[in-house]
């Protein structure tokens, strides 16, 4: 199995390959989508609008620990992925084996600190009195649960086994969604239902990512529990990639949490829920641009690992014009069906109102969006994580930014959906020119192996 996945990975074509990857990886992030709605909605239903608060509370944590295993698999990932293209499984091992080291490490630190101060935790958090015993049922559950939280499926993918990583993505998530009512309603167990659902789910997928890991013969980089330990060239170079990710993803939520001050100022309270919508509608439009970004992560760092330059640079030139097309196609389906797309989300005849007309705008920008989570996949996969810092710092404090504060001098919410578009097309613009300039420099400087 392990020569057949390699040869797949270097001799299929690039468009049967990102077909196979990206769709799979695109059903991955919509299905779980799904969950975190179903999630808060069976708790909201079953237990009350107080309990769905205490997952509202939490959250934080989990992004605390999402970030890490996210942080773990973009960087262990790109390393996974170059090692296996240059045939250097003996590496490619002892990476999956610091990785988990760093993992338990870090969740174990998160378990035993939560635990023990639990309390002063929740309301550091903002947790009412009325809130705060739904959050201490859920909270310790969830936090007991960290060590097993993440299946490392980010991993299995920059292997190559795209298959065996969706079915460990979507497993525990319909597992969860299977089981919250079951432990909701027919159990009544409440809020401790929503948070065992979660455990239980999460025992299927580390079962699951222990046998693919340990036991299973055809797992590219099989290894033993003496393979696990630390290895501080190999941490430093996980981080060196992984952390730049990281800040990327918090970087939208900065720039999230920018705006809403903004719109207050502007609109009010009005403005704050009809971006609110809006940004919904694109996080769940833009879901395949984050799926390319996936699936075309482990070709890009397998070829580039075996110098295939002419597949990497197919790999990007693919992607981009699917996300091109589709990116367009979407605005217009927007542009056209603004009001009908915001009444499966609203039934405020005040947010329909001012969010048909900053659909219609800020719609423009999935034509150019696409290309910024391709150049981003880039250079994650070949290593450079210096040049994906760049790329989000600059995104944020040279464009975005001051876009915003100069928009809100004039008062005008046309002007800042306006804004947000510009935002958009030039930090894609800003992507593109980095990613030339890249190629360019490299051609100059012999990096780059033309076959």
């Amino acid at each position: 199995m392990e020569k057949t996945q390699k040869n797949k990975l270097e001799t299929a074509s690039i468009g049967k390959l990102m077909l196979e990857l990206c769709t799979q990886t695109t059903f991955s992030i919509m299905l779980f989508n799904i969950y975190t709605i179903t999630d808060t909605l069976f708790v909201s239903k079953g237990v009350g609008s107080v309990a769905s608060g205490a997952i509202g509370i939490f959250s934080p944590v989990l992004v605390l620990i999402g970030g890490i295993s996210s942080t773990l698999g973009a960087g262990g990932g790109s390393i996974i992925s170059r090692k296996l293209g240059e045939k250097d499984q003996t590496n490619a091992k002892a990476i999956v084996g610091c990785i988990m080291w760093i993992w338990l490490l870090c969740s174990l630190a998160i378990t035993i600190t939560g635990i023990v101060f639990l309390k002063p935790l929740l309301y550091l958090l903002g947790c009412t009195a009325e809130i705060y015993p739904y959050a201490v049922q859920y909270g310790r559950i969830i936090l007991l649960s960290t060590v097993i939280s993440t299946g490392f499926s980010g991993i299995m993918r920059a292997e190559g086994d795209i298959l065996f990583s969706t079915l460990q993505w979507s497993f525990p998530v319909i597992i969860n969604i299977a089981l919250n009512p079951l432990f909701i309603f027919a159990f009544d167990m409440g809020i401790t239902g929503t948070a065992l659902a979660t455990l239980v789910a999460q025992l299927f997928s580390a079962g699951t990512s222990a046998y693919y890991f340990f036991i299973r013969r055809s797992t590219p980089c099989r290894i033993g529990l003496r393979d696990i330990r630390w290895n501080w060239k190999i941490s430093r170079e996980i981080l060196y990639i992984g952390v730049p990710a990281l800040l990327s993803s918090f970087g939208g939520s900065f720039i999230g949490i920018a705006w809403n001050h903004v719109l207050n100022q502007v609109g009010g309270t009005l403005a704050i829920s009809t971006f609110a919508i809006i940004s919904r509608i694109q996080g769940f439009l833009a879901t395949p641009f984050t799926g390319v970004m996936q699936g075309i992560q482990p070709i890009l760092g397998f070829e580039w690992g075996r110098q295939e330059i002419k597949r990497v640079k197919r790999t990007v030139f693919y992607a981009g014009r699917f996300n091109l097309i589709y990116g367009v196609f979407i605005a217009v389906c927007c542009y056209f069906g603004a009001e009908r797309i915001l009444t499966v989300f609203t039934s405020n005849a005040e947010i329909i109102s001012m969010g048909k007309g900053a659909l219609k705008i800020i719609c423009i920008s999935f034509a150019a969006s696409g290309t910024i989570p391709i150049v981003q996949a880039y250079f994650q996969a070949i290593g450079n994580g210096k040049k994906m810092l760049l790329l989000s710092l600059c995104s944020i404090f040279i464009i975005r930014l001051p876009l915003l504060f100069i928009s809100r001098e004039t008062m005008n919410l046309a002007v800042m959906w306006w804004t947000y578009v510009f935002g958009d097309v030039l930090t894609a613009g800003w992507s593109v020119y980095e990613y030339l300039k890249f190629q360019k420099g490299a051609r100059i400087h012999g990096e780059l192996n033309e076959k």
